[in-house]
């Protein structure tokens, strides 16, 4: 008797649990490459400067997530009723080549020591939260509201060489085109799109809370800055016109009296974009202020982004100016970023590529740099599949 009871209630459990997960779905991408690298673009830069102190050696290497960061992911969405779901999306970044955790990289505050080891599994996004009629609101791991503000005005969709998410070369104080794109701990909105106007907005908590505790012979000097980080973007689409602009805060935290090398204080990008049928163009400024010891600097970016389809695939075009003021012990102040490739699709899924990326960034480097960065090349040819 107690057996057909419990055959009935795990029966009547199964569609529950079916219908549950219905809504689950897997993704992923495998993105890999054969590099060449010449001695320019394999040069040791120490963390925070610019100053290039020895060429590497050129040659070859197997890349992972050239066009498509490699990643792993599980998404879902359940109809709760009356207009309401719930969310969720979780990503693992991976290096395909070997098999190991990459991106997501953890950066402590300012002025404590840095790494770029990642021991964070779920390192892409990490997420959850509801979608309403009025918009979604998502909670944890999340993309800033310039990153997906800008994404459309970039045709490789942040992908190959120097895109417009970040560079694959040495620039300025390791910072990017947006600032930090990754936050944590951060509480989002989406707007529904009206009239084709979407907006974005984020507020992330710094969330360490505590000062630093020093030691018993030579207690802590406690912090300065909460490390919290808020940022709002829109973006509106008319046919084949997308204008789009955006800012983020950072409320620079460091140790009371610590050096800040890489203190990016306020991020404010915009983009205007053309697509036709068969080709795009698009120019994006974006603008980073700087908080470091004894002043606020800024490094500025023209951007360019174009596309063409020409016979069996498509050529991306992307070139960044890179201008920077406020900065002491540089050469010109300034450089130059450039990423060009052809993508074929083999099918609905599959795609190989071909790509080039220059970096000459010798105008950012220190003027006492014995080894100038002009002419840094690499190449590649790939495979992509998306499942």
């Amino acid at each position: 008797m107690k057996k057909s009871l419990l055959a009935v209630a795990v029966a009547a459990a199964l569609p529950t649990f079916a219908q549950a997960q219905s809504s689950v779905t897997m993704f992923g991408i495998l993105d890999a490459s054969v590099e060449y690298s010449d001695s320019q673009a394999n040069a040791g830069t120490p963390a925070g400067t610019g100053q290039v102190f020895q060429e590497g050696d050129s040659g070859f290497r197997l890349n992972s997530g050239l066009q498509s960061g490699s990643r792993f992911g599980i998404r879902g969405v359940e109809d709760i009723g009356g207009g309401l779901k719930g969310i969720f999306t979780i990503e693992h970044r991976l290096d395909v080549s070997t098999g190991e955790t990459a991106g997501g990289n953890i950066f402590l505050v300012p002025g404590a020591a840095n790494t770029s080891f990642n021991n964070k599994f779920w390192n892409g996004q990490a997420w959850v939260g509801l979608e309403t009629r009025f918009g979604n609101i998502t909670m944890g791991r999340q993309y800033s509201p310039l990153f997906w503000a800008l994404i459309p005005a970039d045709f490789t969709v942040y992908g190959f060489y120097n895109n417009w998410a970040g560079f694959s070369g040495t620039n300025l104080n390791g910072a990017s085109t947006q600032g930090p794109f990754r936050l944590d701990n951060s509480l989002a909105y989406k707007s529904p799109t009206m009239g084709g106007l979407t907006v974005w907005a984020t507020y992330a908590f710094g969330e360490n809370l505590s000062n630093n505790p020093g030691t018993s012979t030579a207690p802590g000097s406690g912090t300065t800055g909460s490390g919290d980080i808020w940022g709002v973007a829109a973006g509106w689409q008319l046919g084949g016109l997308y204008l789009a602009a955006g800012y983020h805060s950072i409320d620079v935290k460091r140790w009371a009296g610590a050096t800040v090398t890489n203190g990016v204080k306020d991020v404010m990008a915009g983009t205007a974009s053309y697509k036709f049928t068969n080709f795009g163009v698009s120019l994006g400024y974006s603008e980073i202020n700087f908080e470091l010891a004894a002043s606020s600097p800024k490094l500025t970016n023209i951007m360019f982004s174009g596309f063409a389809n020409l016979g069996p695939g498509t050529l991306f075009v992307n070139a960044t100016q890179l201008d920077a003021s406020g900065f002491t012990g540089l050469r010109n102040d300034s450089g130059l970023q450039l990423g060009v490739a052809y993508s074929v699709p083999l099918s609905k899924r599959t795609n190989w590529y071909a790509a080039y990326g220059l970096n000459d960034v010798s105008g950012l480097q220190s003027t006492t740099a014995t080894t100038l960065i002009d002419g840094a090349n690499r190449f590649s040819i790939g495979v992509r599949h998306l499942f």
